[in-house]
């Protein structure tokens, strides 16, 4: 059967651009005024054809190797991120930490510099008002930090000791602190301001009959795009507990990760409404995952696990789980406030908030937002929610005998827009694919030069 083009895929995303909290559904009725100067731009304009049927992702080659002097640490310097294999078969968890912080000395000398000036943007875009004074947010850190299992806490004390040093305070002053270090390991715990998205194709509607997932992760890439200069691939080699981890560079617990079984945990900032932040008696979701990963076969067990431990996070997050016969939101609540919801484990057949439209149980999607029913709706009124969940039920649903390929091109099919919402905005960090057909990882990796139109995936290689 024919394919259809992306231009006409991209005609009917039209009334999903057009919605906004005004309460209009379409735009069919509308008449544009008759203007000389109106800035508008047909939506179809924002369409463009990425075709990557016949193009492999790109295996790029190893440019540069650094290693710790115990060996506990290696470092691949490849021209889009760092391949880093921790060896924790043959050393201990905090000899491990250490070793990973002095092989990115190695391979990043200005490590500490680059780190510590994204901490402190992260830091004022979320506390504005601390005006120098970052007691409430030291506060966060060693409540987390204090509250990890002790394997993690080892780990990062290794890590922190050797990659900053405990007698600088807490400032930005062009030297990085112990303090500063652990931060970096909480920002989604402490700080958060993530903007994500995720979509899974079960094996029924895909062409090889096996699971594709995608997660889109959106952050701040830092005021000279720092976080783009620190892609990694982490490997954890830890016999039975070993995955491999989509991160940055130093950042220990989980963005987007996958174990040996397949089992793939991403997360998505959700909020918890109005409630004043606390961290008092909390523990950190993004360790919590990592715990899963390590410790747990399935999507399922993964998703329960989270759900079970949801009252304990600090913040209201929807974790996506997938292997490759299941797919799961698990939509955390963790606060106790009248009309916030409960925590969810949602799936393809779950009911929906009723003004949410989704039109094919054969995928599941989720944006930064609850969507199950009874939880809080943070999407029918959220412009950028909204948009980008119409958009993912229009590009998506219906689609059959899904490819790889077909479904890389959906992914990337609108041109890059500060203007628009878009699926893929100008804060993407990376796009990671599973595909469950061949147990590999590809991904698009957002270089300094910031979003493209038209990227290249790059080849991860196996999970397995």
């Amino acid at each position: 059967m024919k394919r259809r083009k992306i231009s006409a895929v991209c005609a009917v995303l039209m009334s999903a651009v057009m919605l906004s909290g005004c309460g209009r559904l379409t735009y069919d009725d509308y008449v544009v005024p008759e203007s000389d100067e109106a800035p508008l731009t047909p939506v179809a304009n924002n369409c463009i054809e990425n075709n990557y049927e016949g193009t492999a992702p790109t295996k790029e080659e190893t440019k540069e190797v650094y290693t710790s002097s115990d060996g506990l640490c290696r470092i691949e310097n490849k021209n889009s991120y760092y391949d880093v294999t921790l060896d924790y078969e043959n050393g201990s968890y905090k000899d491990v930490g250490a070793a990973y912080a002095e092989a990115i000395l190695l391979a990043r000398p200005d490590y500490g510099e680059m780190l510590e000036q994204y901490l402190y943007e992260n830091i004022n875009s979320v506390a504005n008002g601390t005006k120098e004074d970052y007691s409430e947010i030291e506060k966060r850190v060693m409540t987390f930090y204090t509250g990890l299992d002790d394997d993690y806490r080892q780990e990062l004390e290794g890590f922190a000791e050797k990659l900053g040093d405990k007698d600088i305070e807490f400032k930005q002053d062009g030297k990085l602190s112990r303090d500063e270090v652990i931060l970096m390991e909480f920002i989604p715990d402490a700080l958060r301001g993530t903007a994500c998205s995720a979509i899974s194709a079960n094996g029924n509607t895909t062409a090889t009959g096996e699971r594709i997932t995608c997660r889109v992760l959106e952050w701040q890439l830092g005021s000279e795009n720092q976080l783009c200069q620190a892609h990694s691939l982490v490997h954890y080699k830890n016999g039975e507990k070993s995955f491999t981890s989509v991160t940055y560079m130093g950042f220990f617990p989980i963005l987007t990760a996958v174990n040996k079984n397949g089992v793939l945990l991403g997360e998505l900032d959700v909020g918890s409404s109005d409630a004043e932040y606390t961290c008092e008696g909390k523990t950190s979701y993004t360790y919590a995952m990592r715990y899963a990963l390590e410790n747990m076969d399935t999507a399922k067990e993964c998703a329960e696990y989270m759900a079970e431990n949801s009252k304990r996070f600090p913040y209201c997050v929807n974790i996506l789980a997938t292997d490759k016969n299941d797919a799961f939101i698990a939509e955390l609540v963790v606060t106790d406030k009248e009309g916030e919801g409960e925590t969810v484990i949602r799936d393809g057949n779950t009911k929906l908030n009723k003004k949410l439209k989704w039109d094919d149980t054969n995928y599941i999607c989720s944006v930064n937002s609850f969507s199950a029913d009874g939880n809080t709706d943070k999407i029918t009124y959220n412009e950028s929610n909204l948009i980008r969940w119409n958009k993912y039920n229009r590009l998506f649903c219906g689609q059959k005998d899904m490819t790889l390929e077909r479904f890389k091109e959906l992914m990337t099919c609108e041109k890059i827009n500060d203007k628009l919402v878009n699926i893929r905005g100008e804060g993407l960090v990376h796009m990671v694919i599973a595909d469950y057909s061949t147990n590999t990882l590809q991904a698009i990796l957002t270089g300094t030069e910031g979003v493209i139109d038209s990227p290249e995936f790059i080849d991860l290689g196996s999970w397995e």
